[in-house]
């Protein structure tokens, strides 16, 4: 009764824009076909079809992972999805046993990861090569304040699609705004060079990058507020970086976050948030994965109280 409610909001609400795959489910759309368009990722009901598959692929690694891998098909048989639901599901989230099993898996099946999971996961030499698969990270559950992990480990290992907690504005939502302001804001950006370069290619170079702030105009006050007192403006420049894992025996397929997150701010102009001047001494940053590093500019106030407020990103 629920799940056909729920298909029903969907297609009332969303209409044209929801995304309602074919019958087959063996062909991804191209990232064009998705352009403005909702996609759900849920469970659907197994196909005779890709329950021999498994079944096949279960045997050609040995007995001991037939009856694994087969009590996990037989789980999934159990699953009650309505029809009207699962017409509507391009993404099936499915159980995640080895990747071994995975790759004989439809190109519409996905894993899910729990931030504290990439890394376990990824230990195993095996597991490297065939991560790039289709795969989908998300915050952990210890996670009780909806706070985020930064996005930049699972971009730079190639996850396909890094959820995060949308509820909190926190400078990971800021560093994953960014990034999805790429490519035309389309909402797809290609996956890291580092990722789809073979390994015998090094990518990662140490640079220096430096950056001046001269000036800005007419800033806002906090909050968007129309009258109030005259603010006192100072930036704050943030770098957020990952870095190959150097006692990784993955030969660096691996990464970890940088722990120092480096961060500079320049001095505050009092009273002036029309045109203050700034020109800064010069900051420099040293980045190491050019394809995933990011930089944020913070612009707050100094005279806001206790905490200062922020005015915009």
């Amino acid at each position: 009764m629920y799940q056909r409610q729920m298909a029903a909001i969907l297609k009332n609400t969303l209409g044209e824009l929801l995304y309602i795959p074919d019958k087959k489910y063996n062909v991804l759309p191209s990232p064009n076909e998705l352009i403005g368009k909702v996609v759900l990722k849920g469970k659907r009901p197994p196909e005779a079809e890709d329950i021999e598959k498994m079944i096949e692929s279960s045997r050609a690694l040995g007995a001991k992972e037939i009856s694994n891998d087969t009590s996990s098909i037989q789980t999934a048989t159990l699953i009650e999805i309505v029809d009207d639901l699962a017409k509507l599901t391009l993404l099936n989230g499915v159980p995640f046993t080895n990747f071994a099993t995975s790759v004989f898996l439809p190109c519409t099946h996905m894993h899910s990861f729990s931030e504290s999971k990439i890394a376990k996961v990824l230990k195993n030499p095996n597991n490297a090569a065939l991560w790039r698969d289709y795969n989908r990270t998300y915050p952990s559950g210890s996670r009780v304040d909806s706070s985020n992990a930064k996005p930049l480990v699972a971009w730079a290992t190639g996850c396909q699609l890094v959820a995060l907690n949308y509820q909190t504005h926190d400078s990971a939502l800021v560093i994953n705004d960014g990034r999805f302001r790429e490519n035309g804001g389309c909402g797809y950006v290609r996956k890291p060079d580092s990722v789809l370069k073979s390994s015998s290619e090094k990518l990662d170079e140490e640079i220096t990058l430096s950056i001046r702030v001269l000036s800005g105009t007419c800033l806002p006050k906090p909050k968007a507020e129309k009258v109030g007192e005259v603010i006192s403006p100072y930036v704050v420049i943030r770098a957020y970086d990952v870095a190959l894992d150097e006692c990784d025996p993955i030969g660096g397929s691996l990464r970890k976050d940088l722990l120092d997150r480096a961060e500079r701010k320049t001095e505050e102009i009092p009273d002036n948030g029309y045109c203050p001047q700034w020109k800064s001494e010069v900051f420099s940053f040293k980045l190491k994965s050019l394809d995933v590093s990011m930089i944020s500019f913070y612009v707050s106030d100094s005279e806001a109280g206790f905490l200062d407020d922020t005015m915009c990103k």
